[in-house]
């Protein structure tokens, strides 16, 4: 295990169904999951944790969180009549190693915005992954929003500055993005137990992407990625595989710890190189 630098990633949905009182068997299976990532993650003790969530998405440049304790309740969009479209948080992040990370972006010539002020509308991807991961709020945290037009590569990059931010300033750090596989929503209102992956080619798809990441071959996911977003509408074409490609997270074997629908997306929780 690496002394300093990216030592382990993870992949988790973002979905507030992972939090519903009563949930689907399917969305109990996926909070289940990220619940044992976290267990292990907070094992590893990690100095920082590397976040990217396709939820928190901007269109100029990429923003950086620096409010080191962002708290209040977010009202999902979506799902505010479910007992799970109502969240509260109350996260820790590290804002000197973040501002070290911003500093990296900009110096590789990326624009790179500083973000601080009450009231920041944190998104649901966010919030529920902490919540799963990290109760007890042990982890600190680093986040840099998805820019919606940035290529692949474009967000590779940023996540190999965060890796090098990591390198320079001798801490571990692990990454996780917060990410769908297809994205193809039921559109119209289900009961929990009528939940299935809206496509069966869309299923198709998720299944070999996951059979290739268990397998170990990143680039060749990363090769059919556009393929992907393509034919099962992957979220966000599944650029947040780039970017822990990029810090470095994923060398070796995912672990694939479940996969199911949500609300007719698909859903799938992976970890690298975790204790």
């Amino acid at each position: 295990m690496a002394d300093t630098g990216i030592v382990a990633g993870a992949l988790l949905p973002g979905m507030p169904h992972l939090l519903a009182e009563k949930p689907a068997q399917c969305w109990a299976d996926l909070a289940a999951a990220a619940r044992e990532v976290g267990d292990r993650l907070r094992r590893l003790q990690p100095d920082v944790v590397l976040l990217l969530s396709t939820q928190w998405f901007t269109v100029l440049g990429h923003q950086f969180q620096c409010d080191p304790n962002p708290r209040g309740e977010h009202v999902d969009e979506n799902w505010y009549a479910y007992d799970y479209g109502e969240l509260r948080y109350d996260l820790r992040f590290d804002v000197p190693f973040t501002e070290r990370w911003t500093d990296h972006v900009n110096k590789a010539g990326m624009q790179a915005r500083r973000t601080r002020y009450d009231g920041f509308p944190i998104d649901t991807g966010t919030i529920v992954t902490s919540a799963l991961l990290d109760p007890d709020r042990e982890l600190r945290w680093a986040q840099v929003s998805c820019n919606l037009y940035a290529d692949a590569q474009t967000l590779a990059d940023v996540g190999a500055a965060g890796a090098a931010a990591a390198r320079e300033a001798g801490v571990r750090a692990a990454v996780v993005v917060v990410t769908g596989m297809s994205s193809g929503l039921i559109q119209q209102w289900i009961e929990p137990h009528d939940d299935h992956v809206s496509d069966p080619g869309h299923d198709r798809w998720n299944r070999r992407v996951l059979d290739l990441l268990t397998a170990g071959k990143v680039d060749e996911v990363l090769k059919i990625r556009e393929d992907f977003a393509r034919q099962a509408q992957a979220d966000s074409q599944f650029r947040a595989l780039a970017f822990a490609a990029g810090a470095g997270a994923t060398a070796g074997p995912a672990q694939l710890h479940a996969y199911g629908p949500l609300w007719g997306t698909g859903g799938a929780v992976l970890s690298w190189n975790l204790p």
